[in-house]
């Protein structure tokens, strides 16, 4: 091959390599979204949980009905 033949071939390459980047870096991004999402949906659980938790702990008065 000539010079011309390898410049063409490492141009392509190179072409090539910026599609991936951009197709990764796209990726990425979406996936930063959806990390984000699950971690607010994690927090509103645990936020959740924290309640439950601190109303099972409160006690409550246990009264029998009145008898008749």
């Amino acid at each position: 091959m000539s010079w011309a033949g390898d410049a063409l071939a490492a141009l392509r390459k190179i072409i090539t390599l910026e599609e991936r980047v951009t197709t990764l870096s796209d990726d990425i991004h979406e996936l930063t979204r959806m990390l984000r999402d699950l971690d607010h949906r994690l927090v509103k659980m645990e936020t959740k949980f924290e309640v439950y938790e601190r109303l099972s702990d409160k006690p409550r008065s246990r009264r029998l009905p009145p008898q008749n």
